[in-house]
């Protein structure tokens, strides 16, 4: 392993170790052995600070985000892990929403070389022990750590949180972790710790019979937000005991259940992490959105972004776009990855007025020739790019598929005007 003299020499070094985005499975390393380990030789920061631990197929990104917003907002230090990146490596680690900088990163892997090259993690074993170590260092009150594949082998579960969150379960990486969705939440459950309470998203009879039995064996108290019986209409959630009513920025309605679990997150911690009525329902209404969740692209165009990758996500965001405009009047530009493929994925991407696809970069990457015979769709290129996206500038714009799909989007759209 050369030496980090500079920034560059991380990019470098990051780059030569294969990532899920491009590699799948074989890029992960779904054992805590070598985390442990590491994270030991480090003085275990990740025991310095309290933290919450964010597990779910789906929504755990907008409610970490959300939680971050909360607890800033509130006067707390925060940091926050997240993955995957979709700009800037960067991004993965912040405190009190400020990105690490490259210096700071720099300054792990100076001080960590000799310990990499002893102990070798994988890319996501990597960013996880830089954040415990940069949230020690920056001494933050309350991080926010949301968990990568699964729960019970993610390498963030080497921290014993204040409250776990599962947020929701649903079919999605069945070669790791299962082919039901009783599989995938016994591997979610995973996160439960002795004596801390769990709290549920919107989770169904069997998922939830699994959860609750590791729960019920860990002496962890449940919480189950359907006890607030979560309505929306039209970005407005209405909780229930007592009656509250949040007027929020989000399209999708599953996004009700997430403004749920952060309500009762809240009131869990509110002893050591106190926060006002007042001042959460104000940090919810406030709330931006968390980057690639339904995000609008370009302040002149109806384009959207949602960062759906399985069925459930793309159910929602489909919802969401019906909403706005019938499906049939809608322009779908999708891209994806080979292992998502499906024939659910695929019916859930055809009745739009016109489809376009996108290819990655990536051996998971699907390609046109992977979709053509399944979905009429034209193949939108760096060439064709320019004359398609004018063509798009008076039609409602639905971007999806994959958050890896994000950078892409985002280097297309933002100056278009």
């Amino acid at each position: 392993m050369k030496p980090f003299n500079s920034i560059e020499d991380v990019w470098d070094y990051l780059d030569s170790i294969p990532m899920f985005q491009k590699s799948g499975t074989s890029a992960a390393n779904f054992s805590l052995d070598n985390i442990r380990q590491f994270c030991e030789r480090l003085g275990n920061p990740q025991d310095s600070y309290p933290s919450i631990h964010i597990a779910g197929t789906n929504g755990k990104g907008t409610t970490a985000y959300l939680l971050e917003k909360v607890y800033a907002d509130a006067g707390f230090k925060t940091g926050l892990f997240t993955s995957p990146h979709l700009l800037r490596y960067n991004e993965r680690v912040r405190v009190i929403g400020e990105e690490i900088t490259d210096a700071q990163l720099l300054e792990f892997f100076k001080e960590s070389a000799e310990l990499l090259q002893e102990i070798q993690l994988s890319y996501f074993e990597i960013s996880t022990a830089l954040a415990f170590w940069f949230f020690a260092k920056e001494e933050v009150e309350l991080a926010i750590i949301e968990a990568g594949l699964g729960g019970r082998l993610d390498s963030t579960n080497i921290i014993i949180p204040e409250v776990s969150l599962i947020t929701s379960i649903g079919l999605d990486h069945q070669n790791v972790l299962g082919d039901t969705i009783e599989e995938i939440a016994r591997e979610k459950a995973g996160i439960i710790k002795k004596n801390k309470p769990v709290v549920l998203g919107n989770i169904p009879g069997g998922p939830l019979n699994e959860i609750s039995k590791v729960a019920h064996k860990e002496d962890a108290q449940v919480y189950k937000i359907e006890s607030l019986r979560p309505e929306w209409s039209n970005g407005v959630v209405l909780l229930h005991a007592p009656s509250i009513q949040l007027k929020t920025i989000f399209k999708e309605s599953v996004n009700k259940w997430n403004v749920a679990i952060v309500w009762v997150v809240a009131d869990i911690l509110n002893t050591k992490f106190k926060v006002e009525k007042e001042q959460l329902l104000r940090s919810i209404e406030s709330f931006t959105g968390a980057p690639g969740r339904f995000e609008k692209l370009n302040r002149g165009f109806e384009w959207y972004f949602s960062g759906s990758h399985n069925a459930q996500a793309l159910k929602s965001s489909l919802a969401a776009v019906e909403q706005m405009k019938p499906k049939a009047e809608t322009v779908l530009v999708f891209s994806g990855m080979k292992d998502k493929l499906t024939p659910d994925f695929f019916d859930h991407l055809r009745g739009f007025k016109k489809a376009y696809f996108i290819e990655q970069d990536g051996e998971r990457a699907a390609k046109f020739e992977n979709i053509s015979q399944f979905i009429d769709a034209e193949l939108i290129s760096e060439n064709t790019k320019e004359i398609i996206l004018n063509e798009l500038k008076t039609e409602l714009v639905i971007f999806m598929g994959s958050f890896y799909f994000y950078p892409i989007v985002k280097r297309w759209t933002t100056n278009v005007s």
